[in-house]
């Protein structure tokens, strides 16, 4: 696995995509990969996260292996530094939010929606953990009563060939939507404003940080990452990558499973 031109690049951001990217199919950070970004992050390297997730949802996997990260959460939509500050937060057009909550009850979607401040997780089910739901975190089974101002993104968990999907078209060039499907055929649509994307967001983070995106690279394995790796100076797909991330890649390192990212950041910064 080289860099494309077979030379060394002095790269100065990694974001990276969670599920399925840094996230392994246990929904942990292998040792091997947090061994890689504990190098990155003593050589200097800036990390951040870049997914759909909610911003502290961004940050856990971080956490846990001991990274001081930016975020790049919410499908781009909130976008902010290690310390907390705020890059930028851009919602959604507020006609929209009593739409997408009607239509999530009707279609009975197992979905997130997220503000800067709360997400609310609507399951058909009140969910067990409910009563020890994190900070943040409001579980429901409807979103009639949910304060959903300054909504920046909705996460939702569908089936290939919902009859609802379609409903969205009607809000073509107010919202951006990216129905996507996993290596495994799951299927998750994200929706922020329009003209939001990964990409956006890396750009406004790079911007943050003083950081040209083309010393970026990005990591990820969905299509929704893609705008991520057309700003990004190098993009990286894992193993398990759908075939057009794959394609849009400079790279195709290992499955999450394998340490993916570990391998790419070896290859890639020679830790």
């Amino acid at each position: 696995m080289t860099t494309p031109g077979g030379g060394r690049v002095s790269y100065r951001l990694a974001a990276i995509d969670l599920d399925q990217t840094l996230l392994d199919s246990k929904g942990g950070v292998g040792e091997a990969d947090a061994r890689a970004l504990r190098a990155l992050a003593e050589k200097g390297i800036a990390i951040a996260p870049a997914t759909a997730r909610w911003h502290s949802a961004a940050l856990w996997p971080l956490q846990q292996v001991g990274i001081e990260a930016a975020t790049i959460a919410c499908g781009g939509a909130d976008v902010r530094l290690s310390d907390g500050r705020v890059v930028e937060q851009t919602p959604v057009v507020d006609g929209f939010v009593p739409f997408i909550a009607e239509l999530c009850d009707r279609a009975q979607w197992v979905v997130s929606l997220s503000t800067a401040d709360v997400t609310y997780r609507r399951e058909n089910e009140m969910p067990a953990w409910a009563a020890s739901a994190p900070a943040g975190i409001v579980p429901v089974t409807h979103l009639r009563d949910a304060d959903l101002s300054g909504l920046l993104t909705v996460l939702a968990h569908v089936e290939r060939g919902d009859p609802h999907i379609a409903e969205l078209a009607q809000w073509a060039g107010s919202v951006r939507v990216y129905n996507a499907f996993a290596f495994d055929g799951s299927g998750m649509i994200t929706i922020t404003a329009a003209g939001i994307d990964k990409g956006t967001a890396l750009v406004a983070l790079c911007g943050a940080l003083g950081i040209d995106p083309a010393e970026a690279v990005a990591f990820g394995d969905s299509e929704v990452d893609i705008p991520m790796f057309e700003a990004a100076g190098l993009a990286v797909a894992m193993g398990n990558a759908t075939a057009a991330v794959k394609a849009a890649a400079g790279i195709v390192t290992a499955t999450a499973d394998e340490g993916g990212v570990s391998r790419a950041i070896r290859e890639i910064w020679g830790l």
